[in-house]
């Protein structure tokens, strides 16, 4: 038990890591391409606060998936997925960006596709496990949401997600990313209902042996 209130609390540290980084390293990344003539130095930050973004949310889904195969390994497993390739959709952009100094072909929005799909499939696991209050991983299924639904009209020219009232779409996700980690350092996962699953798992293992 000791183990997974530690998970909790990295998890929501590295949840913290991933919406910051992402965000400075998005502004200093911007504000360069702006004036390109500028010093380098605030588009590598950025570039390496992106990436670091990417290695927490790809750390976020490795240490949830003991706990969420519980429930349901299938979606656990595709949640992993989801964080790998949304890392390395980060990486090539960097990478890609710092060699052409431009962005790749919707960059932002392809990640937040898979920021939104990982994002609702953590959201649904969380409401069926009941490891947090059902009020927060709803709130997180209702960001995630709306956050893929924004992206993709955006894709289309349908809607601008980054342009003044299309900005709010960004904020029950937002809110969940801000309220999740509060909870997991305060009360951690609902230990009881973990130690449910177990107990019924258990059982089916000795029968088998």
């Amino acid at each position: 038990m000791k183990s997974t209130k530690r998970i909790a609390v990295i998890v929501g540290l590295l949840f913290l890591v991933s919406t910051l980084t992402f965000m400075i390293g998005s502004n200093l990344i911007r504000s360069f391409l702006i004036d390109v003539s500028q010093n380098k130095s605030p588009l590598f930050l950025g570039v390496l606060l992106e990436i670091i973004c990417g290695v927490a949310v790809v750390g976020i889904g490795v240490l949830m998936f003991p706990i969420l195969k519980l429930f349901k390994k299938r979606l656990a497993l595709g949640y992993v997925i989801f964080r790998i390739i949304e890392c390395t959709i980060i990486i090539v952009g960097g990478i890609y960006l710092l060699s052409l100094l431009e962005f790749m072909w919707k960059y932002e929005m392809i990640i937040f596709v898979f920021t939104a799909l990982g994002g609702l499939i953590f959201s649904y696991l969380l409401y069926l496990s009941k490891l947090v209050p059902r009020y927060l991983s709803g709130l997180g299924i209702i960001g995630y949401l709306m956050l893929f639904l924004g992206v993709v009209l955006d894709m289309f020219g349908i809607f601008n997600i980054n342009d003044g009232a299309g900005m709010l779409l960004y904020l029950p996700g937002g809110l969940f990313e801000l309220f999740l980690p509060i909870w997991l350092f305060i009360k951690g996962f609902n230990l009881s209902v973990i130690a449910s699953v177990n107990d019924r798992i258990k059982p089916s293992r000795h029968r088998v042996v």
